[in-house]
């Protein structure tokens, strides 16, 4: 597929996602790299490598089960798909590409709109039985770890302006993989801090990220030290890493763990630990069919945890804590996880969060984590 391309420049790289109004498209912005990609109009969906090497880029996401019940989620993951444009912005330099006809985008404004909303927060009792339940397995040893979630609905009094929730994800979350994909009247975004699997050449790059503690004005730096020297963190964070190492182990014999530090977002700190491997023979999407999902998203041992969450989670996951991501011709990329994320539809938001339990792990106290994970979305509107 070949690609025309030009030099273009928006004020704001929004102006791109409003041209393309009803088109499936997407957009991801890498911190680490502080790059913008986006893409519109669905051109092709990819199903071999052999297409792959023919698209400039490529988006792709998973649904966290393979089967998908809920309405709100038909249509949306479980594709790789290359589109009729792009849009890229790095090293400073904003460029179109476009497969047949090139466009025009006009610079907008983008208009932050203060939504009102509001939202049920008294399910309180649904997250103690669903807590119980995966407590009990803990307790009897057939599991380690569970990460259970929650469904939020939010109800606004007009329709959700995706473009001014974008801009406040951006602003608010600029340590964070910024992300967004519409489909059929329906926008899946977030500000998700996790990156599962990055690939560049033979290198791969993947995070542990479990652990959390809440921000404080006044002592923010004990707070890393208190987070740093908790056991039950702790003990969730080495779950985590140790899987994904595992996991490795059984592809490749180069792996090198960083020290485990502190990443730093508006409202939490958590646990993290870069994980670094090689590998020659596999791609990309091989390798997120073989993480997905980590510890930090599913628990251990995987199978246990996602049976337990199948069973008494209420709602659907959907791209929720799922591998979204770009991956370019060559089969070099990165895939994020769909967490600090909503889907919305008109006026509805269905806002997600979850944490992980373990033993030692209090019912009341992961609650109050979810809350404060769910400010990402709620903060956004």
């Amino acid at each position: 597929m070949e690609y025309g391309k030009k030099q273009i420049k928006l004020d704001n790289p929004l102006s791109f996602w409003n041209h393309f109004k009803n088109e499936e498209r997407f957009l991801f912005y890498n911190p680490l790299k502080k790059e913008f990609i986006m893409g519109a109009k669905h051109l092709k969906t990819i199903s071999s490598k052999e297409e792959l090497k023919k698209c400039l880029y490529a988006f792709s996401s998973r649904t966290f089960f393979n089967l998908i019940k809920d309405k709100k989620w038909s249509g949306l993951g479980n594709e790789t798909i290359a589109f009729e444009y792009y849009f890229v912005e790095k090293d400073g330099e904003q460029t179109l590409y476009y497969f047949k006809d090139s466009v025009e985008i006009e610079n907008i404004q983008i208009k932050i709109s203060k939504h009102s909303y509001k939202y049920s927060n008294d399910d309180y009792e649904d997250w103690k039985q669903l807590f119980s339940a995966v407590d009990k397995g803990i307790s009897t040893k057939k599991v380690n770890k569970v990460v259970i979630s929650r469904e939020v609905k939010i109800q606004c009094d007009t329709c959700v302006n995706v473009e001014s929730v974008l801009q406040n994800l951006m602003e608010k979350n600029p340590n964070s993989f910024i992300f967004a994909y519409y489909k059929n009247g329906k926008t899946f975004l977030g500000a998700t801090p996790e990156v599962l699997l990055q690939k560049e050449k033979n290198n791969i790059l993947s995070y542990a990220l479990a652990g959390t503690i809440s921000r404080s004005e006044k002592d923010d730096e004990l707070r890393k030290e208190i987070l740093l020297n908790d056991s039950k963190n702790v003990h969730e964070h080495k779950i985590v890493i140790d899987s994904i190492v595992n996991t490795m182990k059984e592809y490749t014999n180069e792996i090198m763990v960083d020290k485990t530090g502190i990443l730093t977002l508006k409202n939490l700190h958590h646990l993290h630990t870069n994980i670094y491997a090689k590998d020659k023979k596999s791609t990309l999407l091989e390798w997120v069919k073989r993480l997905h999902p980590t510890p930090a998203l599913g628990g251990y041992p995987a199978n246990t945890a996602l049976e337990l969450i199948k069973k008494y989670e209420k709602h659907e996951r959907g791209l929720y804590a799922s591998p979204i991501g770009i991956v370019d011709g060559n089969g070099y990329g990165i895939f994020v996880v769909g967490i600090r994320s909503a889907l919305i539809d008109g006026n509805e938001v269905f806002a997600y969060t979850g944490c992980g339990v373990v033993d030692k792990s209090d019912c009341k106290d992961e609650y109050i984590e979810t809350k404060n994970k769910l400010k990402t979305i709620v903060e956004s509107l």
